[in-house]
C-alpha cells in the first residue's frame, strides 16, 4: 500500500520496467521498450513516444 498512499513515480516506473522484463525480447530492444514504458507510466513521455510503444504493443498479438 505505501506506493499508493505515499506517491512515488519512481515506484511505479520500476514496477512497469519489471513487467517488461518478463517478455522475452532482444537485449537492445528490451531497452528501448522498458525506457518507453517508463516514460509513459511517469507522465512524461510524447505523443511520438506513446506510439512507438503502441506499436510494439500491437505487434505482440
Amino acid at each position: 500500500m505505501a506506493p499508493f498512499c505515499f506517491y512515488n513515480g519512481n515506484t511505479f516506473t520500476a514496477i512497469i520496467r519489471d513487467v517488461i522484463r518478463t517478455i522475452t525480447l532482444p537485449p537492445d530492444q528490451a531497452v528501448v521498450i522498458r525506457n518507453l514504458a517508463g516514460h509513459i507510466v511517469a507522465g512524461v513521455a510524447s505523443e511520438e513516444e506513446e506510439s512507438a510503444f503502441r506499436a510494439f504493443c500491437e505487434s505482440l498479438d
